[in-house]
């Protein structure tokens, strides 16, 4: 009786492992009639999440915080490439220097950054 049950299950079980483990199509069918899952309909949605308008708003703040801090960057390394020469401290001067380069890239970041959301949120 074992044996007969393990030469079933030896000839059963690689079959039905096969079935449940199997990787669904890419392009999966709709069924007609009750049962199955219709896959066409699943789109996202952002507007059917609550509260969605809260993650747009603190996006936006981020957005402003972040140029605004990066604006603020941008002119402290204008003052001090400006002013180092003036007192002899081309140190500063070169630290101003690239303290503008920086502060420049990343605003340009920031300011893309929610550009990118958006975009990625339409896809």
């Amino acid at each position: 009786m074992i044996f007969t049950l393990t030469a079933w299950l030896a000839v059963r079980l690689p079959a039905a492992a096969q079935h449940t483990l199997a990787a669904p199509g890419p392009t999966p069918t709709p069924t007609k009639g009750p049962g199955g899952f219709d896959w066409t309909k699943v789109r996202p949605d952002g507007s059917e999440i609550p509260k969605s308008d809260i993650f747009y708003t603190i996006m936006r703040s981020v957005m402003w915080l972040g140029i605004v801090a990066a604006f603020c960057g941008l002119v402290a390394g204008a003052i001090a490439f400006g002013v180092g020469p003036i007192f002899g401290a081309h140190i500063v001067s070169d630290r101003g220097k690239s303290m503008m380069w920086r502060n420049g890239l990343v605003a340009i970041i920031v300011g893309s950054s929610t550009a990118i959301v958006a975009g990625l949120l339409v896809l």
